[in-house]
């Protein structure tokens, strides 16, 4: 069952890169344009005017235009050339990335996002007016929504994509999970950030299994919750789900910090669900207890990782984060890729997410150099690690896959 799981998954991954080659060479045979080949000396490194309360808006978006894939798409590919329809999310997008990545540019010049505002706004009364706005609120809704304009199958998409739950074999669940999703669902945003997990929930009286897949586009951690998990973990109080005994070198951090594999282990750790969380069991025919873990079972290109900080004095919970990311104790399918490389991060400033300064820190796609963006204003960043991963406060770390 196993082989034929892996073997579906990378059969079902062979035909996703194979159109993102037929993509990629469409783009490539675009008047012989590419990033290399345009941008020789790294991106143009434009920063985006703050019009009121819109730092969080400019540096999500400035994440989203340093991801190398997404921006060939926006500016070479043909589906992109043939977007039209102004009333869309997915034109202000191309605008957006036509001007960021724009072949004549002036280094020290910003860019307004004033359309990119103003049309959110209108779609979601959320980001209405110039209040600020938490950054999280807008990468969700940027994903959802250009996703599901750019989705090629969305003529078939009929059925409900979020979730598939089952009590059968579990690889049985999961291809029928995974073919009911290639079936509704393809775009260079399925391709970059959709991705799989899958809960088990377990009777203590009968050991019956349910299995629930579902899709995910970033993991949000309670920082706060999990600093008082890993002290309760470290005095060997609670298990976590495991596939392997494979050793992966982890940051030591004290007691009143989290560094980012506590954060993978919070995610995957087996919750007793008793008493007034019982679940209702099919086969014993009453509430019982069960233990109830959730995994990573496959790995997206781009993951993004939420740091939820809280209020007050836990807003200040110290994350220790890396530029290299092992996932191979946390991702089911090692096939899919676990190994990550930082791509941007999103520091705030303030007391609690819906109020302070945001700001974005990328890595530009072609000379691999750190940038700092703070609304209209561009640095490079000479010591990243002092800079950012010792003293800044992080809340979306955008990761993306190593091909190895």
């Amino acid at each position: 069952n196993n082989d034929k799981a892996d073997k579906q998954i990378n059969n079902e991954e062979i035909d996703g890169k194979n159109e993102i080659n037929n993509d990629n060479q469409n783009i490539n045979n675009h008047k012989g344009k590419t990033l290399e080949n345009i941008f020789k000396l790294g991106g143009p490194h434009r920063g985006l005017t703050n019009i009121g309360a819109t730092c969080y808006m400019n540096s999500s978006l400035q994440c989203f235009c340093h991801i190398k894939k997404l921006v060939q798409f926006f500016k070479y590919s043909q589906q992109a050339n043939n977007i039209n329809n102004n009333n869309t999310l997915s034109s202000s997008f191309k605008l957006l990335i036509d001007n960021l990545w724009h072949e004549d540019y002036n280094f020290n010049s910003s860019f307004s996002p004033y359309e990119f505002k103003d049309k959110i706004s209108k779609m979601n009364n959320l980001f209405e007016g110039i209040a600020a706005n938490d950054a999280k609120d807008l990468v969700n809704f940027i994903i959802l929504t250009l996703h599901q304009e750019l989705n090629k199958k969305v003529a078939n998409n009929n059925a409900n994509n979020d979730e598939f739950i089952d009590q059968r074999n579990q690889y049985l669940v999961f291809n029928a999970f995974v073919k009911d999703f290639m079936d509704n669902n393809h775009s260079i945003i399925s391709d970059l950030f959709y991705s799989m997990n899958c809960s088990i929930s377990q009777c203590h009286n009968c050991n019956t299994r349910i299995y629930n897949y579902q899709t995910y586009f970033f993991i949000c951690f309670p920082l706060e919750e999990i600093r008082k998990y890993k002290n309760e973990k470290y005095n060997c109080q609670i298990k976590n789900y495991q596939f392997n005994n494979y050793q992966v070198n982890y940051p030591v951090n004290n007691e009143n910090e989290v560094n980012i594999y506590d954060c993978f282990d919070y995610d995957c750790k087996i919750n007793l669900m008793d008493g007034d969380k019982s679940m209702y069991c099919n086969y014993c025919k009453q509430n019982m207890t069960f233990s109830l873990a959730t995994h990573l079972v496959t790995g997206s290109e781009i993951l993004i990782l939420i740091l939820n900080r809280g209020k007050g004095i836990e807003f200040n919970v110290k994350i220790n984060f890396t530029e290299e990311l092992n996932l191979y104790n946390y991702i089911e399918y090692k096939n899919t890729g676990y190994q990550y490389r930082l791509l941007g991060v999103i520091t705030h400033i303030g007391e609690s997410s819906m109020s302070g300064h945001f700001i974005a820190y990328c890595r530009d796609p072609i000379n691999l150099k750190w940038y700092k963006y703070n609304d209209a204003i561009v640095n490079e960043v000479n010591d990243f690690q002092n800079e950012v991963i010792n003293f800044a406060m992080p809340y979306l770390l955008f990761y993306q896959k190593i091909d190895v």
